[in-house]
């Protein structure tokens, strides 16, 4: 992105947006709302002083600062795409449609044609300026049909003479409209012309998108100039153009005209050399057509007596006055003229800009979008249409054989969807909505999308009779989303019911009947380990929100690795009846900077899980070792094993390895998730090694103190 965003190029967002329908708004990087639409004032704007896009949609911290792209789902999906050169983004609170584009209040014309350079939409503008009665008279119609066709030929003759031969119409004007200004004369209905400016580009499948802006003010301005410069050539004394003249450069007689451009008096002028009356830099080139008896017209920065320079365009002519030959040279003030002329270019830039940040607009969306016309034949198809169909060059032209030939879906949904299509396109209803699922080749994992679409019709509009929008969205992580939300709410309901069942069943056993003193000591012992399996179980939740969140604090102290592995393995083992615990310590203290408490946390979640996921085993062996850099510690255990395609996944929330053996053990999945949250906060990295029934190696690597020595 730029680093900054110019004044002007604001400007022409802000009027892009302002003229978009649905609600859309501009914000920088954090959220602050820069610019937003009359659209997103009405629907959402209803309290004063919001400054902030998180002030109105629930959108937590994570999300910023913003990146490129990125969909987010809240109380609206807001769609948010960075904008090329600038620092903003825009955020699409509603699908962006074109005929957003022909809709707004930009006064030009705008067509779209197919690949054989015939018409197939066009905006009111262009009706109005061509002088057509009907949008119908012109869909259709060859766009050259529009243009002045001995102009067309003449600019092909000139391309052709540089060798650019066998043009099509549609790439002769391409090659005139891109980049460059590009003037041509039109045919209006009623055989009256006008002139006009040019913008076209190529679009998907083919397809030409054209602008056409009438210029014809400015042409006719043009040429009452020239016309008056020719008259008043004639007439020097009546003209406001300064007419001098001088034999071999020097000066014999001006009007009153040259007195107010050089702003000097004609007796100071006499005498003196035309040069003195041009800027010291274009001396040489003066005397040179002089010399030469040069005629045409040229431009050059004249001087003022006053030394102040002036943009002057001089007209020099060899006459003859009393046999004697001598030149006259009539000069025209055309500093307004070059104001205007910069002014024009500054809009043309600006008008190419607005064309360019309107296709990013178009092409920056998340979802797919494709256009289609009454029989369902393409008519516009944005990247993410393109990428989502995998369409390729050869592909058919209509939305229902590009469906039946959607790789890797199945039968039945094929069949259901282009039902449903094929009835939308009959007229039967007037919108529908299909999720269908693709089942990605060598991938555990299936893609799931979204498929809606509406007829549009334009009854009183002259852009098209009938049409059809449809819209592919990719819903695979909303569909992951789902499936962690169903995941959190079995794991969470089985995991609580456990420990209450049984803490609930003993107590009713302690106040129903009478026990003895063993029994009674039992059940409160078992009641005290399943309130202590609760506790750990609600504190391992929190400790996932707080360390998600960011809001985990940490108290970072320098302390001996090898005496906190040694005192928390002997406390754990004084716990455990089933399993020896094997210690492997170096000699050096292995001195970190960390959270003791966090890393002591680290350290009884592998060792518990190490004993929980080797009931068959009698022991566990914990190693300690470290280089100059790093210290690095294992647990290991002789249990069940972990298989490999579930590595990936292991150290995210919830999950649990499929496996019925390691589900009877129970657990809520969050263990790993916290140990792997707490490792890379302190810079480190943790890793599993393990094969079914030979048991997992867990590896911790934490970077070592470097401020200063053990003692």
């Amino acid at each position: 992105m730029a680093e900054h965003s110019s004044p002007s190029s604001l400007r022409i967002i802000h009027a892009t947006l302002r003229a978009m329908k649905d609600p859309v708004l501009l914000v920088d990087a954090n959220g602050r709302i820069q610019f937003h639409n009359d659209a997103f004032q009405h629907q959402f704007m209803n309290t004063p002083n919001i400054e902030t896009v998180q002030e109105l949609f629930p959108i937590t911290d994570d999300f910023f600062p913003l990146q490129k792209e990125a969909v987010i789902s809240t109380t609206h999906q807001l769609t948010v795409t960075a904008i090329e050169a600038t620092d903003y983004f825009l955020v699409h609170v509603a699908p962006l449609k074109i005929e957003d584009l022909f809709n707004s209040t930009l006064d030009t014309a705008l067509f779209i044609t197919d690949s054989e350079f015939r018409i197939q939409t066009c905006n009111e503008v262009a009706s109005t300026l061509f002088r057509f009665e009907h949008a119908e008279d012109i869909i259709g119609l060859q766009a050259t049909i529009l243009h002045d066709a001995k102009e067309i030929a003449t600019r092909r003759q000139h391309l052709e003479q540089l060798n650019l031969k066998d043009l099509s119409d549609a790439q002769l004007f391409l090659l005139h409209g891109r980049e460059a200004e590009n003037e041509w004369t039109y045919h209006r209905l009623d055989s009256s012309t006008f002139h006009g400016r040019l913008y076209m580009t190529r679009l998907p499948n083919d397809t030409y998108f054209l602008l056409i802006q009438d210029i014809t003010p400015q042409k006719q301005i043009e040429w009452h100039l020239t016309k008056s410069e020719r008259r008043f050539r004639l007439f020097s004394e009546s003209v406001v153009e300064a007419v001098i003249f001088h034999d071999h450069g020097i000066i014999i007689d001006a009007n009153r005209a040259a007195e107010v451009i050089f702003r000097t008096k004609l007796e100071k002028m006499k005498g003196k050399t035309t040069l003195e009356l041009i800027h010291p830099d274009h001396h040489a080139r003066v005397l040179q057509r002089i010399e030469e008896h040069r005629e045409e017209p040229y431009e050059v920065l004249g001087q003022r007596a006053d030394g102040t320079s002036v943009e002057i365009e001089v007209f020099p002519r060899e006459i003859i006055y009393n046999n004697i030959r001598m030149r006259v040279a009539v000069v025209r003030d055309i500093t307004e003229r070059k104001k205007i002329e910069k002014m024009l270019e500054r809009e043309k830039n600006a008008i190419m800009r607005q064309r360019d940040i309107t296709q990013s607009i178009l092409q920056a969306s998340n979802e797919g979008f494709l256009l289609t016309e009454e029989d369902g034949s393409f008519i516009f198809m944005n990247v993410k249409a393109r990428k989502l169909l995998d369409v390729p060059g050869i592909a058919p032209s209509k939305i229902q054989e590009r469906i039946s030939l959607i790789p890797n879906l199945d039968l039945n949904t094929r069949f259901e969807m282009l039902r449903q299509v094929e009835e939308l396109l009959a007229g039967k209803h007037s919108e529908l909505s299909f999720r269908f699922t693709l089942q990605r080749p060598n991938e555990s994992s299936p893609l799931y999308f979204e498929f809606y679409a509406t007829a549009i019709k334009k009854e009183k509009s002259r852009i098209s009779r009938h049409g059809f929008l449809f819209v592919f969205r990719d819903r695979t992580e909303e569909a992951k989303m789902d499936q962690v939300k169903d995941e959190l709410v079995s794991t969470v309901s089985h995991e609580l019911r456990t420990p209450l069942s049984s803490i609930l069943g003993y107590m009713e056993l302690l106040r129903y009947k009478k026990q003895s003193a063993d029994r009674i000591e039992r059940y409160v012992e078992i009641v005290h380990e399943e309130t202590k399996r609760l506790t750990k179980l609600l504190n391992e939740f929190l400790d996932i929100q707080r360390l998600e969140g960011g809001k985990q604090e940490y108290t970072f102290t320098s302390f001996s690795l090898r005496d906190l592995l040694a005192s928390t393995v002997d406390a754990y083992g004084e716990t455990v009846e089933t399993h020896r615990i094997d210690l492997e310590l170096p000699e050096d203290p292995v001195l970190i900077f960390a959270d003791e408490h966090k890393i002591k946390q680290v350290i009884l979640n592998l060792l518990s899980n190490a004993i929980k996921y080797s009931p068959q085993a009698d022991h566990i062996r914990v190693i300690l070792s470290a280089n100059p850099e790093q210290a690095t510690f294992s647990v290991t255990d002789y249990g069940l094993g972990i298989p490999q395609n579930a590595f990936e996944k292991l150290f995210t929330k919830f999950y649990r390895v499929d496996n019925s053996d390691i589900r009877k053990i129970g657990g809520t999945g969050l263990g790993l998730a916290i140990c792997k949250e707490i490792i890379e906060s302190h810079g480190g990295a943790i890793s599993v090694e393990s094969e079914i029934n030979d048991g997992s190696t867990f590896t911790v690597v934490l970077e070592r103190d470097p401020r200063k020595e053990w003692n």
